[in-house]
């Protein structure tokens, strides 16, 4: 089963990142998280079967997390591996 994959990249307001970190931790489509610098504070990988599971994810369970000022997704049309 061929599955979606999408980025989310988000700003956090000043002081609750680890807030934050503790509410997408809890979504079991986000395989990864990671804290980075630059013009967002975090990123993850979300995994879905569906764009509509995509949309339900980040308008319902994303975007209502406290300290959350604004998203960014980006969905996978293709990975390339060097292995």
């Amino acid at each position: 089963m061929t599955r979606i994959m999408a980025y989310i990249l988000m700003e956090i307001e000043i002081g609750r990142t680890d807030e934050v970190l503790q509410e997408l931790r809890k979504i079991e489509e986000a395989t990864k998280i990671s804290v980075t610098t630059g013009e967002y504070d975090i990123v993850i990988l979300l995994e879905v079967p569906t764009l509509e599971s995509l949309y339900d994810i980040t308008v319902k369970r994303i975007h209502v997390i406290p300290g959350i000022k604004e998203t960014t997704t980006a969905v996978v049309e293709k990975i390339i591996t060097n292995t």
